[in-house]
């Protein structure tokens, strides 16, 4: 039975592991671009070094800890896959009416970089998030639907806060962010719990993503970023991801929640 301090202790350690890595990577990020290296492919590379260092450090955790079950990693069987559809569809779908023209010229290695980065963000953040954090408060606070909608809901609202580290959209964008990211992650941590296994929803994430980046696939790292967004984009952004909030309230609902222990 894990002790209140031993809890506490590893959450903050992990919460620290994890921050540290998202604040050295947008300070390399922006140390290149002061240096006018604004590369496409450096700055992917950047990125799935830190989501490398994120989900070994997230498997450490979990396997310390005995979340390997909860998590999804070993020991358990898929169950019900057909309610990964939803946010495979519905998201993939949403990104495509949303995508900017492609650039028709788009490079292969461009694409293959793309593809590695989106796959290593799959894994980082869905091990972080949903396989220790998430995994990390039902494993304490107990088995019990309540604690597991507490801890969903708790792991899936610090998924959305830490949008906040890249600040690139301006107020507005950056609190619409918060907002869809949390509604995701409430809905891909329900999926989780229901269907017992981490991995397709690793692909159903890293899918996307692929997606959603595709458009901007090859531009320099100072034409990816965002411009401000206005108040109606941004609240025309909630609003269409508010299903995925929607969808998991229904299976919360649906469904009896329960976490295996090891």
């Amino acid at each position: 039975m894990m002790t209140k301090k031993q809890f506490w202790n590893q959450l903050l350690l992990f919460v620290l592991a994890l921050l540290l890595i998202l604040v050295t990577r947008e300070y390399f990020s922006h140390q290149l671009i002061e240096y006018g290296i604004e590369s496409y492919q450096t700055h992917l590379l950047l990125g799935i070094g830190a989501n490398i260092v994120l989900i070994f450090i997230s498997y450490f955790f979990i396997k310390k800890n005995g979340l390997l079950k909860i998590a999804g990693i070993k020991g358990t069987k898929l169950k019900r896959w057909y309610l990964l559809l939803f946010p495979f569809v519905f998201l993939v779908v949403l990104n495509v009416l949303l995508m900017d023209d492609i650039n028709t010229a788009i490079l292969f290695p461009n694409i293959l970089f793309l593809l590695m980065y989106c796959i290593s963000i799959g894994f980082a953040e869905e091990l972080s998030i949903r396989g220790f954090l998430q995994s990390h408060l039902i494993n304490y606070l107990g088995n019990t639907k309540k604690n597991i909608i507490f801890s969903i809901f708790a792991a899936a609202l610090f998924f959305g806060l830490i949008h906040l580290l890249n600040f690139d959209k301006g107020m507005y964008g950056e609190v619409s962010q918060v907002f869809f990211a949390t509604f995701i992650g409430i809905m891909f941590g329900v999926v989780l719990v229901i269907t017992k296994r981490i991995y397709p929803l690793i692909i159903v994430h890293a899918v996307i993503d692929f997606v959603a980046k595709l458009d901007a696939t090859g531009l320099p790292i100072k034409e990816k970023i965002s411009q401000s967004m206005s108040i109606e984009n941004a609240v025309f952004t909630v609003l269409l991801t508010l299903p995925c909030l929607l969808y998991g309230i229904f299976l919360m609902k649906k469904y009896q929640l329960t976490a295996g222990k090891e």
